[in-house]
């Protein structure tokens, strides 16, 4: 990839944001085994677009300072999101666009659902293959539920942003 442009900073400033600031304003839902964390529908912005990946890391990091799940919760919860932007990211490479499409919501499904399941279950004393389940299921109605619509929609928006971010 090229340097960033000054766009692509402010871009991800603003997926960071609104990461963090959604997650936060739904917190009674966004934290803990039972979650549904509505901004997760954004890790599908890889997909479209690199620099987003920097964006859900900061804003997942900022989100989870606010979560109450300690270090742990900041530094691997961020590093999960981080990682499954770069495979989301990388399954936009797949040829099959339709393929690739249903493809791209499941790096964030399977890393949270199996990562963050790690260090949340010994935190609340649960079986750790329950948290995988709880986490995996609010994974996929945020992302496939509200993720794959707004993957759908950007795609085919004909805004200056998103037409500079279309392959």
């Amino acid at each position: 990839m090229d340097a960033w442009s000054p766009k692509d900073v402010a871009y991800a400033g603003v997926i960071a944001a609104l990461y963090a600031a959604v997650t936060i304003a739904l917190s009674p839902i966004s934290y803990g085994v039972y979650q549904v964390r509505v901004a997760e529908a954004l890790t599908v912005l890889p997909f479209l677009y690199f620099p987003a990946v920097f964006g859900l890391f900061v804003g997942c990091l900022v989100a989870n300072i606010f979560g109450g799940h300690g270090l742990q919760d900041i530094v691997f919860g961020s590093l999960f999101t981080f990682l499954a932007g770069c495979l989301t990211y990388a399954v936009s490479k797949i040829r099959s666009r339709k393929l690739a499409i249903a493809l791209a919501p499941l790096p964030p499904v399977l890393i949270n659902a199996f990562g963050v399941a790690l260090y949340l279950a010994p935190i609340t004393g649960m079986p750790y293959l329950f948290v995988v389940q709880m986490v995996g299921v609010g994974q996929i109605v945020s992302c496939y539920l509200l993720g794959v619509p707004l993957l759908l929609f950007l795609s085919r928006r004909k805004a200056p942003l998103f037409q500079a971010l279309k392959r």
